[in-house]
């Protein structure tokens, strides 16, 4: 046989392996041209030209190499695309990495970098890289995870370097035949608590809520089989989450359509949707304007309602289903500030836009109400601390926008409210009745005491030089050891004038319900506003239940000089005698206890 074939089919396997074995790097000798492929040392992902849906421009990108359906999750040239395949990808004298039409030699595109590079790889997760080093061996110089287009590979970063200024985000294609810039576009949105925000334009569309510690309310959830792990961090330097595959072995991506959906698709034989947001009407940024909550689960019902201690702004737009005028302040000119005000919860939500809250860490839920509370401009209040542990808490000053509420996950949300709201919770049943009873008794007790002090310095005034026999104040002791106060009614009492609910309403029917006032106080307060006290005093013990305001109102009228009050009418256990009556009756009949006390029963309305 001739030498020469034998030396042929010598070296035949050789040159084969060479030409079938893939090529995962680009060095100066080694250009990429139109036709030829980069494919990644475990096979996973290509690096090539390419023509998009029914388009016949050229565009360098990189795809899953091993998927039958052509799925491009990089492109390098996008908003410069080539005119037929003359294009080469390779490295110029300075070392940076081009794109160029060989028949005019101009470069579309570059990767504009200062430290000159020898080399670039495509890594196995999808990663294109320049490295200072022709074996790989030098830092890296410039890489596409941080120039990504409309999809989110494992291990990419979203959000902002601080330091640097750059910023790593998704932007949706033009249309399925044209990969350029979009209009849609998916980021961090970085402030004290940051948030990921898709955007289109300038305009919010949706929102994740915020970056908790613990867990997050609203955050990315597919179904009740996970199948990635998102990690987030925040500090000075950076701030950026990214998220990885439990199951390497599985094909997921997530990426931004063209109509502004993020979708998070598995390859399965074919692709797969886990989910897409916005889902619902609720998910829209917004959907109830401000001060207002979206609940999907009103069934036939308007899916927005006010906060609590709000009302819309517009109840025919409301009525119309129109909530974008959002809610305002049921009572703007009641004050919120150390004027029995409280909070109200509303449970399992999707806390409010955070790009303005501010964030406390290591506070317990208590000491995160009591710093709202202490601030008059905070409205409202979270924390993600369970079961008394201390972690991060967020106040909100200005615009509660974006808020919903989920069946059965997200934080509870405490929105402040005047005195007038917080008891009408307690009232019907409100989530914190607890806390409501607490705040308003505090607020009923504190009036009651100083109308009590009032007029006690007005009868231990008057009582003052008469008869000793008149009826006193003194303190008594009950068996268990606890001070109370105890009236002695006298004999020239009579149940009648001398008894103090008798005598004030005996002097407000005359008109001089200003002499219980006594005459060392009346530069101590303001007239109007102690005569409203006692009016409203009046009202409480009317004769008859169904005439006596309710706690709220109570609360409403002490709270506010709007409330126009009624006239009070006669109170309970009123006893009125003639002289003439008073001296027929013996001691034994004028007397109602031999112990000569009064006895007061209450009935529970």
């Amino acid at each position: 046989m001739n030498p020469k074939k034998w030396v042929f089919i010598l070296i035949l396997p050789f040159l084969f392996f060479r030409f079938c074995s893939s090529i995962d790097t680009i060095t100066p000798n080694q250009p990429i041209k139109d036709g030829n492929l980069l494919v990644s040392s475990g096979e996973t992902f290509a690096l090539g030209f390419f023509s998009p849906g029914n388009s016949s421009r050229r565009y360098v990108g990189i795809w899953y190499n091993k998927i039958s359906e052509r799925t491009v999750v990089w492109v390098a040239n996008r908003d410069h695309p080539i005119n037929g395949t003359i294009g080469v990808l390779s490295f110029n004298q300075n070392g940076n990495l081009e794109i160029y039409d060989s028949t005019r030699n101009l470069p579309v595109w570059d990767t504009n970098i200062t430290a000159g590079s020898y080399s670039a790889r495509l890594l196995d997760s999808g990663n294109f890289v320049l490295f200072q080093g022709d074996s790989g061996s030098g830092g890296v110089v410039w890489q596409s995870f941080d120039h990504p287009t409309n999809t989110m590979l494992p291990n990419m970063k979203l959000g902002l370097d601080r330091t640097t200024g750059r910023e790593w985000f998704l932007t949706t294609w033009k249309s399925r035949d044209d990969p350029g810039t979009g209009e849609y576009s998916y980021r961090v949105e970085p402030s004290e608590s940051p948030q990921l925000v898709l955007f289109k334009g300038s305009t919010r569309v949706w929102r994740t809520a915020a970056w908790l510690a613990r867990r997050s309310s609203g955050k990315l959830e597919a179904t009740p089989i996970f199948i990635f792990n998102s990690t987030y961090v925040n500090n000075r330097d950076k701030v950026y989450t990214f998220y990885t595959l439990i199951n390497t072995l599985n094909v997921s991506t997530l990426f931004v359509d063209e109509l502004g959906s993020l979708k998070m698709m598995t390859w399965v034989g074919r692709w797969v949707e886990f989910y897409s947001l916005p889902k619902d009407q609720c998910d829209h940024y917004g959907r109830c304007g401000l001060y207002g909550y979206c609940d999907s689960n009103n069934g036939v019902e308007f899916e927005c309602t006010c906060l609590p201690g709000y009302e819309p702004r517009s109840t025919e737009e409301w009525y119309l289903r129109d909530a974008s005028g959002g809610c305002i302040k049921k009572r703007e000119a009641l004050s919120m500030c150390q004027n029995g005000e409280g909070f109200v919860k509303v449970a399992n939500a999707k806390i409010p836009d955070t790009s303005k809250a501010h964030v406390r860490i290591s506070l317990s839920v208590h000491e995160c109400k009591a710093e709202c509370l202490r601030n008059c401009s905070c409205l409202a209040f979270t924390s993600e601390a369970e079961g008394g542990a201390n972690a991060n808490c967020f106040t909100w000053h200005e615009n509660l926008m974006d808020v919903r509420r989920f069946p059965s996950r997200g934080l509870d949300l405490y929105v402040r409210v005047d005195a007038v709201e917080l008891t009408q919770h307690m009232e019907s049943g409100g989530l914190n009745g607890k806390m409501v009873a607490v705040v308003v008794t505090s607020v009923v007790l504190t009036s009651v005491l100083i109308i009590t002090l009032v007029c006690w310095l007005v009868m231990k005034k008057r009582r003052r030089g008469k008869d000793i026999q008149e009826s006193d104040d003194e303190n008594g002791h009950l068996l268990t050891g606890k001070d109370i106060a105890v009236k002695r009614l006298s004999t020239a009492s009579k149940q009648g004038l001398k008894e103090f609910k008798n005598e004030a309403w005996k002097l407000w029917i005359d008109g001089k319900a200003s002499e219980l006032i006594d005459p060392f106080m009346e530069d101590s307060f303001s007239m109007s506003k102690v005569l409203r006290c006692i009016q409203i005093g009046l009202l409480c013990v009317q004769k008859c239940p169904e005439d006596r305001p309710t706690m709220s109102s109570a609360v409403s009228m002490l709270v506010s000089d709007t409330v126009v009050l009624a006239q009070p009418k006669q109170p309970g256990f009123y006893i009125d005698r003639s002289p003439k009556e008073t001296q027929e009756r013996s001691p034994a009949q004028n007397s109602l206890s031999i112990n000569e006390v009064t006895i007061t029963h209450l009935d529970a309305r």
